[in-house]
């Protein structure tokens, strides 16, 4: 082997494995992300996020997933909440301190991993608001090395205090965050909670949604 393709194996060995030693035990900060919202009502709102990944669901991957890391070598590393909590926490949360900064009064209801919703309806009618939020993940994934790709399926769907449906909205993709050649972890942390604050803006200051909670 000559010397410039030893060197250049050299450094593509170091480069693989540095990235993997920068792939593993990340976390991605939610906890703390501040949506804002235009919705206004006088009406109480109860909200709940269902996490109906399939890979949560079956129990292949934990509820605080929110992305993979990958080394150097493309195998991925989970990234977790930093809190701890499962992402479906991290959705009701941020939802419910939007709502709240507009004076809404909000309870509410946590859930377990789940495909069908209506489990998760049940528990809202009983939580007695007069308008129920459930947001649906179907989708919400980082797969980060050098950029970072998050794929992402979301339904907000607001009913009325008897589980009547009065709207939904969909959003859904998948979107190129951008990356970084000397900290892609790094990037990505900043990134992924920016596209999450995204998202619940997004649905809650769409038209359909604000109309529904009047």
């Amino acid at each position: 082997m000559s010397m410039p393709i030893m060197k250049t194996t050299l450094l593509t060995l170091l480069l693989a494995t540095t990235l993997s030693g920068c792939a593993v035990g990340n976390k991605h900060a939610y906890h703390d992300i501040e949506a804002t919202t235009s919705a206004k009502t006088e009406k109480s709102v109860s909200v709940a996020t269902l996490d109906q990944r399939e890979y949560v669901i079956s129990g292949q991957s934990k509820p605080e997933l929110v992305g993979m890391q990958r080394g150097g070598f493309g195998n991925p590393f989970d990234v977790l909440t930093a809190s701890g909590r499962p992402l479906s926490s991290e959705f009701t949360s941020t939802v419910k301190r939007a709502l709240e900064r507009n004076g809404i009064k909000v309870v509410t209801v946590e859930t377990k991993p789940s495909s069908p919703t209506q489990p998760a309806m049940a528990d809202l009618m009983a939580s007695a608001g007069d308008r129920l939020l459930l947001l649906n993940i179907k989708e919400w994934i980082g797969d980060s090395q050098i950029n970072t790709e998050l794929r992402y399926n979301l339904q907000l769907l607001v009913a009325d205090k008897t589980g009547k449906t009065l709207a939904t909205k969909n959003y859904s993709g998948s979107r190129n965050l951008g990356g970084s050649q000397l900290n892609p972890p790094g990037h990505a942390k900043e990134v992924m909670p920016a596209a999450f604050r995204e998202a619940v803006e997004h649905l809650l200051n769409s038209r359909e949604i604000m109309a529904a909670l009047q």
